[in-house]
């Protein structure tokens, strides 16, 4: 006869042993001397007894203990061992406690991305995507709430950003749709449900000796609310010729103060090549003053609040947007300059000063064959090259002097 819940719930335990009770087709529930109970499916296959124990009741219901028992009865008379049943539960169960961000970083990695790339690129998710799709399981989300987080970005201006990660969401759940978590990709075709990209438009830079000066003199200004890694960020981009990227992530380790220079290993470099940067008395004075903050960090320019981790994204070039135009008194706002626009400010002040193309190019780690020759290394020009930096640095600082301009007299390479 059928068990039911009120004959399961009647059954005695007995300190001597364990009972058993049928359910019939094999599926016994057993009463424990400590009064568990525990389903069980008992057959033979292959002419040997086997044993499933399929779980505790009432955990496991008389309803879900049925269905498990005849899908195991199958399973039974395809001669495979029922416990594959708990493998795929225990599979199943994994899959669903994984979030989003778990499986973008498997897809990461299989990418093989430079560190910069990787590094930039988690930023992005870490900050746009992760915070608002491990809310739930990745099989919850479609196509419309997806494009509600990406519709985040757009309505802050960053359209770029959006169809960049946009792209990453399809490649992600192209994965998980692979391993049979989700019927489609829901983020299919989400890059033509979002704006179109904005034209290029060249870094914003100023090449202006008068409007540069101007910038220079906003830069000294405290701002209560910005953060001092910031601010020292700020003052430190226009002396290196740096990429954005590497001024964020400068470590410590890359940093020799007694040989006044810095060595960014190739990883590092857009064009995986190692470089040197000479440091200017300025640049060095900067770094020596972060290192009472900082000193301790894996980052030079690592904030407050940050707890040891490099700048965000655009942070320098938001903190260069609300700087105020001495002129106007107004924020210079977007356009006007960029983090990455000071190099080719450096770069078209030094070629007009007549230094030498060579020397400014390689400086700016632009390696290619049009512009180098073919033998340089790293070490190549490095004497004239910081000669040029501490030019280059007096002449920010007489800029910042309010006084007159010193002219700086370009640096030969012979």
């Amino acid at each position: 006869m059928a068990l039911t819940d009120p004959k399961i719930k009647a059954l005695k335990y007995s300190p001597k042993g364990k009972k058993s009770y049928s359910d019939g087709g094999g599926l016994n529930i057993v009463l424990k001397p400590t009064g568990v109970k525990v389903w069980q499916y008992i057959t033979t296959m292959q002419r040997k007894p086997i044993k499933f124990t399929i779980g505790k009741y009432p955990e496991i219901s008389i309803k879900r203990a049925r269905q498990i028992h005849q899908e195991a009865r199958e399973l039974v008379a395809q001669g495979v061992h029922p416990k594959i049943l708990k493998e795929k539960a225990k599979a199943d169960k994994e899959l669903n406690e994984k979030r989003f961000s778990d499986f973008c970083m498997v897809w990461i990695k299989k990418q093989g991305y430079k560190s910069s790339t990787e590094s930039d690129l988690i930023q992005r998710i870490e900050k746009n995507l992760s915070p608002f799709l491990d809310r739930k399981p990745v099989n919850e989300w479609n196509t419309r709430e997806l494009l509600g987080v990406l519709d985040r970005m757009v309505q802050r201006g960053a359209i770029e950003t959006a169809r960049r990660l946009a792209g990453t969401l399809k490649n992600v759940y192209n994965d998980i749709f692979l391993l049979g978590i989700v019927d489609i990709n829901p983020a299919q075709g989400l890059q033509e449900l979002l704006p179109q990209k904005p034209k290029p438009k060249n870094f914003g830079a100023i090449t202006n000796v008068d409007d540069l000066k101007d910038l220079f003199l906003s830069m000294q200004e405290i701002r209560p609310r910005e953060d001092y890694a910031v601010t020292q960020a700020l003052r430190f981009i226009p002396l290196v010729f740096l990429r954005p990227y590497n001024v964020r992530y400068l470590r410590w380790e890359y940093v020799d103060i007694d040989s006044n220079q810095i060595s960014i290993p190739a990883e590092e470099m857009k064009r995986d090549k190692p470089h040197i940067v000479p440091l200017s008395r300025q640049a060095k004075d900067l770094l020596l003053d972060m290192a009472e903050l900082t000193g301790g960090n894996e980052f030079v320019f690592s904030t407050s609040r940050g707890r040891g981790k490099p700048l965000s994204e655009n942070t320098t070039t938001a903190a260069f947007k609300r700087r105020k135009n001495p002129k106007t008194g107004k924020p210079y706002g977007t356009g006007a300059i960029t983090s990455h626009g000071f190099r080719h400010t450096a770069s078209t002040l030094l070629n007009e000063m007549g230094f030498n193309a060579d020397l400014i190019e390689v400086q700016l780690s632009h390696l290619n064959k049009d512009t180098v020759r073919a033998t340089y290394n790293k070490a190549e020009y490095l004497p004239q090259r910081a000669e040029m930096m501490q030019a280059w640095a007096d002449y920010l600082e007489a800029l910042q002097s309010k006084g007159s301009v010193i002219p700086i007299h370009r640096v030969m390479v012979s």
